[in-house]
């Protein structure tokens, strides 16, 4: 069995040797908090007050670690419910942020009214876990697994429609090794 603090632990960034109760708990505590906001108030191109985000840090993965303890204490002290073993059922969709993929236009920040800003990035609340993949060698792909809540998928959706370099895509939608292991323990709709 994992602790709290485990879950959020640095250095869980290779999808392959993240084990599955480790990519649940992230999973469950994320979904869990973003079906907690209120829609569209909590949410900005920041994300919810709630949460912070440290501007040193040493990468994504340190960022999001620490953006997900914050949450996990933000979910303790609301006494949010969070599953603790699958299936998980949710109204939401998952999605992925390249962000090596990025050119910084801001298309999908203006079609999605503020869910992405600027730099293509969803809200913090929305970050579930940060990975880093080998799909040839010698090369690497970075990205970002995101839960974006069922009352935010249009807006989502539109601001990814209009990603020319396609840098945020829907997880259903993609060949990410995480993809499979998601879709094995949650059921959305």
């Amino acid at each position: 069995m994992t602790t709290s603090i485990e879950i959020w632990s640095r250095g869980r960034t290779t999808p392959a040797t993240l084990s599955d109760a480790f990519l649940f708990a992230r999973v469950a505590e994320t979904v869990a908090w973003c079906e907690s906001l209120a829609p569209m108030a909590a949410l900005g191109q920041r994300g919810s007050s709630a949460l912070r985000q440290n501007l040193l840090h040493d990468g994504p993965d340190a960022l999001l670690c620490s953006v997900g303890l914050d949450r996990q204490r933000q979910s303790h002290y609301r006494g949010l419910a969070v599953p603790t073993a699958p299936p998980l059922a949710t109204p939401g969709r998952f999605m992925l942020h390249f962000p090596d993929e990025n050119l910084t236009d801001g298309a999908a920040e203006v079609e999605s009214h503020g869910f992405f800003d600027v730099f293509n990035l969803p809200p913090v609340d929305t970050w579930v876990s940060f990975f880093t993949e080998q799909p040839r060698p010698r090369s690497s792909r970075r990205y970002l697994l995101c839960y974006v809540p069922g009352w935010a998928i249009e807006r989502a959706d539109a601001g990814i429609e209009v990603n020319p370099e396609e840098c945020i895509a829907w997880l259903d939608r993609s060949d990410v090794a995480v993809r499979r292991r998601v879709d094995a323990f949650v059921r959305t709709g």
